[in-house]
């Protein structure tokens, strides 16, 4: 189901009776679905326990005429509760890792999956999925998570309060990278937290479940490890870091490290081979070509189907969408946007442009848009597409920052807001893309924006003598991962296209 197709489906679904629709699930249950779980480690009893089913895919299940019966196909299903016990979302793992393996059908993620755990018990683990749970809470140790589309956030703080908190996210770098930072919130609020460092082979909780001889045993050992660990804690040295290290080197040596093409071969080169994790602000004066170049960029890489949103506050959608439309024909974008080009050119443009489309979704803002609001969508897109999106903003300075921050100087809030856009890199672990406009006199980005910045762009106007082109100076003042240097550009504006 494609993401339009959601959106339609979504009013439909809101009057649906979850209850009895995974009741419907429930009797789908079938020998290939409890073959699955039992390759999981799961017993029947538990799957009843959680009321787990199943979609077929073939038998559908119809709401108004709207099909669903194919939004789960080969999937089992769990519901996720709110904190009164009523089902409020229902989440499939695919048990053909078809991707992607989980799927939501509303994307509900404030809500923490088996909370009643957290009710009967003054310690927990938190762990990285709903399978991590099942193999816990079968062999009766209290444990919860987020979601398996969700991360966790700062609503979730207030659940663990007066816990003992043992945290075991998944046995990759972006397991431990996130279990450390969830240690980090809640120490802050107070908590006795621990994290659990598994074995090197094995990939989660359940994988030791369904692998370890004894695995009662074998956690409770790692449990016993990881509280002595945290009392060596002020006094350790750094070596238990030293595998995490060496991974990450590795991954850069075997060029594994993900990087995303721009469209522009020696940006890439500065880049080390594209966009990859962190804040890359692209700055420039007024009408120089910021939001142009973002959406050729944009374009560029969901053509090459990497999922892209594209945030602005400073045009609408059909704007943008004409600017594309203009580089697609080869013409200036003003007579798109005038109504001046043969409609059937722009209708074989649109063809060609429904690829693009495909990958990217646009979010138009308005002055009451806050980045709470886009964060939900970016989010909610992520859990749609299974992926973490290449997100480009436009632009930081019409980007509303609400009542708190009215005592805030001009360049303090644009801080703010990067050190946000920042933080969103991290958390979703993708490259963000903002652009922000230089004001008169200024020849590059405040120090307080900067220091959220991985990389720093700087677009100038150059002198030159062709009629309809302007040359373009892109000099690459900060970046924290290559070198800087200067990349001259050519923006076409009888056929609104950059080149190098």
């Amino acid at each position: 189901m494609t993401n339009l197709e959601h959106k339609r489906l979504a009013p439909t679904l809101a009057a649906v009776d979850l209850d009895s629709l995974l009741s419907y699930y429930q009797k789908q249950m079938r020998e290939e679905a409890y073959l699955y779980l039992q390759k999981r480690g799961i017993t029947e009893e538990t799957a009843q326990l959680f009321r787990v089913g199943f979609e077929i895919g073939k038998i559908g299940f119809y709401v108004d005429q709207n099909q669903l019966g194919d939004y789960f196909e080969h999937r089992v299903i769990l519901p996720i509760r709110n904190y009164e016990g009523e089902i409020v979302d229902l989440i499939g793992r695919s048990i053909d890792n078809k991707e992607p393996k989980y799927k939501a059908l509303y994307g509900v993620d404030q809500y923490l999956f088996n909370y009643a755990a957290l009710e009967d018990s003054d310690e927990v683990i938190l762990c990285s999925g709903i399978f991590d749970v099942l193999s816990l809470t079968q062999a009766k140790v209290p444990a919860v998570c987020v979601p398996d589309y969700g991360i966790f956030k700062e609503h979730h703080l207030s659940l663990f309060t007066g816990k003992r908190v043992y945290i075991c996210m998944g046995n990759d770098e972006y397991g431990r990278r996130e279990s450390t930072r969830i240690e980090s919130v809640l120490r802050e609020q107070g908590n006795e937290t621990y994290i659990i460092s598994l074995p090197e082979t094995i990939r989660d909780i359940n994988d030791l479940f369904v692998r370890a001889k004894n695995p009662v045993e074998a956690l409770l050992e790692l449990v016993n490890q990881s509280v002595e660990e945290a009392m060596l804690a002020p006094v350790a040295p750094d070596i238990k870091n030293s595998t995490v290290y060496l991974e990450e080197y590795m991954k850069r040596f075997r060029g594994q490290v993900a990087s995303i093409r721009t469209g522009f071969d020696k940006l890439d080169t500065l880049l080390f081979g594209g966009f990859g994790n962190g804040l890359y602000l692209l700055a420039g004066s007024g009408s120089i070509g910021k939001s142009m170049l973002l959406k050729q960029m944009a374009d560029h890489i969901a053509l090459e189907e990497t999922p892209v949103i594209f945030v602005s506050w400073d045009m609408t959608n059909f704007e943008l969408w004409s600017r594309s439309i203009a580089r697609i024909i080869g013409v200036a974008p003003q007579k798109v946007l005038g109504g001046k080009i043969d409609p059937e050119q722009v209708a074989e443009a649109n063809k060609q442009y429904g690829k693009i489309s495909k990958m990217l979704w646009m979010l138009e803002c308005t002055i009451s848009t806050t980045l709470e609001q886009v964060a939900a969508n970016i989010e909610r897109i992520a859990v749609i597409v299974g992926k973490e999106p290449v997100i480009f903003i436009d632009h930081l300075q019409r980007i509303p920052m609400g009542e708190a921050a009215a005592a805030l100087t001009w360049q303090q809030q644009q801080a703010a807001i990067a050190f946000t856009l920042k933080q969103w890199s991290r958390e979703w672990d993708c490259p963000i893309i903002a652009a922000t406009a230089l004001e008169l006199g200024q020849d590059n980005v405040p120090d307080r924006v900067q220091a959220s910045a991985d990389v720093v762009m700087i677009m100038q106007p150059v002198a030159s003598d062709v009629d309809r082109q302007q040359a373009i100076s892109l000099a690459l003042t900060k970046n924290r991962n290559g070198t800087i240097g200067n990349i001259p550009l050519v923006f076409h504006n009888d056929c609104a296209l950059f080149t190098e």
